[in-house]
């Protein structure tokens, strides 16, 4: 081997040696970086604005890998979107997914409160109807009506009350002594606390109903459907209805 040729293999060792030592370094200090920073987790990023009580969706929101330490305590690192969660503030684009920006949907609406009143739990609920669902509210009545003659007699009437009301909640069976009855009677009435989320002239409608009502009676609304509101035409007049039924003829009989 010529000295040229020695020159060239100790170059070449000089430059392997360099190489080991630089990698080395960048190995230390990639090491040092991933100590300083710690261990990665998975964030949320807001894409764009959301306004308050707007639905957060898969298009609202970016994964990103953000070391675990640089994120806030509040940081939420699992989200589920098919919850039907909506944002519960005005969330500006580029912010961090955080605990109490996202919630439910509200179960009431402007202008609306809740009202409960207790339903008969065998003809009222019988287990079928379920926080969520949109029931009409009838009701029962002993009306006093008066004739051309002026004479008066009492008129027994069903009335659909409030069309389309939501169900917010309903309580546990309470058991109520019904009227005349002592608290040691065997037989006691069945009664379900029902919550609804309604207007004031429906929230009134339904406290008349409740107070002056005989009976109260639920008919639950098929899903995806609303019904009509209550009209004129929604009144059954008792009396009326007896008369517009006729006897059968039986065997024997002649016109």
């Amino acid at each position: 081997m010529n000295p040229r040729q020695r020159r060239g293999v100790l170059l070449m060792g000089v430059a392997v040696l360099g190489a080991i030592a630089v990698f080395v370094l960048i190995a230390g200090y990639v090491s040092d970086i991933g100590k300083r920073v710690g261990p990665m987790t998975t964030s949320y990023r807001f894409t764009g604005a959301v306004k308050k009580n707007q639905p957060i969706t898969d298009d609202d929101l970016k994964a990103v890998e953000l070391p675990s330490k640089w994120l806030p305590k509040a940081a939420i690192q699992s989200f589920d979107t098919s919850r039907g969660l909506v944002a519960t503030m005005d969330i500006p684009s580029g912010a961090m997914l955080q605990e109490g920006m996202a919630a439910p949907p509200p179960e009431l609406k402007p202008g609306q409160s809740e009202i409960a009143i207790l339903i008969d739990a065998e003809t009222g609920v019988a287990g079928k109807i379920q926080t969520g669902d949109l029931v009409d509210i009838y009701g029962t009545f002993s009306v006093r009506s008066t004739d051309a003659q002026g004479a008066t007699e009492d008129v027994d009437q069903a009335r659909v009350i409030v069309s389309n009301a939501p169900v917010l909640a309903i309580g546990a069976l309470q058991r109520v002594d019904a009227p005349g009855q002592n608290a040691s009677d065997f037989e006691q009435n069945e009664v379900v606390p029902v919550t609804f989320a309604l207007d004031r002239t429906d929230s009134l409608k339904v406290t008349y109903a409740e107070s002056f009502a005989t009976k109260v009676r639920l008919a639950l609304v098929a899903p995806g459907t609303r019904s009509k509101p209550p009209g004129n035409g929604d009144v059954l007049d008792g009396a009326k209805l007896l008369n517009s039924v006729k006897p059968a003829k039986t065997a024997g009989n002649h016109p």
